[in-house]
């Protein structure tokens, strides 16, 4: 699936029926006229130039011009780098494969990553006395991993792997701490219980999910896209891991950067307190 038809895919139910026409235009990249201006596309798939520019945003391209860059590209791309992985393939031709689908995934959330929600979730997590990371399943990974890193900045931290406790954990929250909850599909019943719960407590909330439509992305402060490709042997949830990962990355060092002084302090203790298990070793 390419970068256009996984944002169809996840923008679907935003989209105008002349916007849905234009989506099913594009998925046959033979379609697109030779000289690609927002006129000649909207003259080759029977639509207006407004649908087109429509279109673009409803996307999360910041106009035309961002979302024709990536139809050159897709046509330029070489096919063979995203082909599913087959029993015969060597070991060198899959880890061709897995890299190059992974760079899809981490290049097309990268181009959803938006400046002002970036600025808002620092705000958030720097202004907050508390901040939690709730994640189930594979997304306990990603919760996890974040706290692991979190723990290195100035912020009060916490996340538990058990949902019962991540539950009593979201009733101990406040307005004034804010919640990273983390979710592929956004739906996943228990996940929308603890943000019942968070919302209960006006708790802001920095959400990561693949669905932007999904009841989770509805209710959050903040909201990350992330991009991935399913296949026969992985699924679109566990490719989506490595560009959530990558968001949290990129809070993590915006965090630090923030706090410069009071995250250095944090370093050293902890520099200091995991050398010393290491000392005769």
């Amino acid at each position: 699936m390419n970068e256009i038809s996984q944002r169809v895919q996840q923008f679907a139910a935003e989209l105008s029926s002349a916007e849905k026409k234009l989506a099913t235009f594009l998925q046959q990249s033979q379609n697109l006229p030779d000289n690609l201006t927002i006129s000649s596309l909207a003259q080759a798939s029977k639509v207006s130039t407004a649908t087109v520019s429509r279109f673009a945003k409803s996307l999360g391209y910041a106009n035309f011009a961002a979302l024709r860059v990536t139809l050159i590209s897709e046509v330029q791309r070489n096919g063979a780098l995203f082909e599913e992985v087959e029993a015969n393939d060597d070991a060198l031709t899959v880890a061709h494969k897995v890299f190059a689908a992974n760079q899809h995934s981490l290049s097309s959330t990268l181009a959803l990553l938006d400046q002002s929600d970036l600025e808002q979730a620092v705000k958030l997590l720097t202004a907050a006395r508390k901040v939690s990371f709730f994640g189930l399943g594979g997304s306990n990974v990603v919760a996890a991993d974040a706290y692991h890193k979190f723990m290195r900045t100035p912020l009060d931290v916490n996340f538990n792997t058990d949902f019962h406790l991540q539950l009593m954990q979201a009733a101990r929250l406040q307005a004034q701490d804010c919640a990273v909850v983390i979710s592929h599909t956004g739906r996943d019943e228990q996940v929308l219980q603890l943000v019942h719960q968070l919302q209960a407590h006006q708790v802001p909330l920095i959400v990561l999910t693949s669905f932007a439509k999904s009841p989770l992305a509805q209710k959050s402060t903040v909201t990350f896209i992330s991009m991935a490709d399913e296949s026969k042997y992985r699924s679109e949830a566990l490719s989506s891991m490595l560009a959530q990962i990558s968001i949290m990355d990129t809070l993590f060092l915006l965090v630090s950067l923030a706090l410069p002084a009071k995250t250095q302090v944090t370093f050293n203790q902890i520099r200091q307190v995991i050398g010393q298990t290491r000392r005769g070793k």
